[in-house]
């Protein structure tokens, strides 16, 4: 099991299988090995926090654990100040550049217009020389210590002496902003998201190593598994399904090679000097592309749009189709749990009715709904706001962006008054 220190004394985030629900990320485990905070399943002992709601989870303290134990040594600091983060990362966008690949995927996948492209300051992480654009944001600023406490930028140790530069796999940066239109943060769209495994019953098993695409295009993987007491090696290739019953027909154990994660924040919480993007996590807010124009940094949305209405769904792209395709301001939160963020930024802007639109599969997807009815439940205690839920079959467009772009508006169906 891989650790990582957190915030709160004797606590650490589970960087690999939670014992509870199995995923990776979020969850919590104390340091006895005895209490699980779980975000994904849920128990009567629970309570809220600003990622989510999380659900409390006893091991039994006799267990011993079946895997080493490595926790990640925190070389991390504090990050600085919406302000600050906002004054370095506009100098960011000044020196990245966005690739032909990315620009095309936007063009033509997402259906953004050139000059949505251009307004919406979308980026490319390189793969290489990432150090000479810290370099040139640097001698954009006043001092290298300009970039300490800003997630994504950490020290490396060289040659001639540590040298700022830059984490993050390859792939497309799309920014956060506030509602006085600050950018606090960045989500990288990976262009080669990792494969993980996905297994059900009596099967363990991990990732050696990718292998060469098959002929039709897809991931291949040589995988260790273990199957009762006998360790095989095999080859296993993505979306391959393979499922093992008993003789009487009863289910013994699945498994599959799946593409992991897409969407991950630019932090770097892990390296030396660098920082989280967490405490708290950035929600982005998108006003329609011709508002951009003539937003300034420090001015509150609702002084260039109303805004006692306001949608919320999952994912800053998403919120930024949405905002054009609607013509109204969307708040795209990290994850459907994370509507606690939303509390303040809404009281600002003086919202008087939230709208959230998650995908089409909310009623199919147990998280997902499970966190809808906690968010009616959170505003219901602390607010007056009307709360929504926009509505489509899944026929029409698995996401608001996949709605708007076939021309279809959502159905408003009132949750509290």
């Amino acid at each position: 099991m891989k650790l990582r220190r957190t915030k709160h004394a004797g606590w650490y985030e589970v960087m690999t299988a939670c014992p509870i629900c199995g995923h990776k990320g979020w969850c919590r485990i104390n340091h006895e090995q005895t209490i699980v905070h779980c975000m994904r399943v849920p128990s009567d002992d629970y309570f809220d926090s600003v990622i989510g709601r999380q659900f409390r989870h006893y091991l039994d303290p006799n267990a011993v654990p079946q895997t080493k134990v490595e926790i990640e040594v925190n070389k991390a600091v504090e990050k600085k100040p919406d302000h600050h983060l906002n004054r370095v990362y506009r100098a960011l966008i000044k020196e990245l550049p966005l690739s032909p690949q990315h620009y095309e995927h936007l063009l033509n996948d997402r259906n953004f217009d050139p000059d949505v492209i251009r307004l919406r300051e979308y980026r490319s992480m390189p793969t290489q020389e990432r150090y000479k654009i810290a370099k040139s944001v640097i001698n954009r600023l006043s001092d290298q210590s300009d970039l300490l406490g800003v997630p994504g930028f950490f020290c490396q140790e060289g040659r001639y002496g540590p040298y700022w530069t830059m984490s993050g796999s390859t792939g497309l940066m799309v920014p956060f902003r506030s509602i006085t239109n600050e950018i606090t943060g960045w989500q990288i769209r990976v262009d080669e998201p990792p494969l993980e495994l996905a297994m059900k019953g009596a099967i363990k098993g991990e990732i050696l190593e990718e292998l060469e695409r098959d002929e039709s295009g897809k991931r291949r993987a040589r995988c260790q598994l273990q199957i009762q007491d006998k360790k095989l090696l095999v080859d296993l290739t993505e979306k391959d399904k393979k499922v093992c019953n008993s003789k009487s027909g009863q289910f013994v154990f699945s498994i599959e090679l799946k593409q992991g994660q897409r969407y991950w924040w630019w932090s770097s919480g892990s390296k030396d000097n660098g920082a989280s993007i967490g405490g708290p996590l950035p929600v982005h807010f998108a006003l329609p592309h011709p508002c951009l124009k003539y937003w300034q940094v420090g001015q509150t949305a609702d002084t260039i749009m109303d805004c006692s209405e306001v949608w919320v769904t999952e994912g800053p792209i998403k919120a930024d189709k949405a905002a054009d395709g609607l013509v109204k301001p969307v708040f795209g939160i990290p994850g459907a749990g994370a509507f606690s963020l939303l509390l303040q930024p809404l009281k600002e802007l003086g919202c008087k009715h939230v709208v959230f639109a998650y995908d089409a599969d909310v009623v199919k997807t147990p998280e997902v709904e499970m966190a809808l009815e906690q968010c009616v439940e959170f505003f219901a205690r602390e607010t007056d706001m009307a709360i929504s839920l926009a509505m489509w079959d899944i026929s029409q467009g698995k996401g608001l962006d996949d709605l708007l772009d076939n021309n279809l508006i959502p159905k408003i169906s009132t949750l509290l008054e």
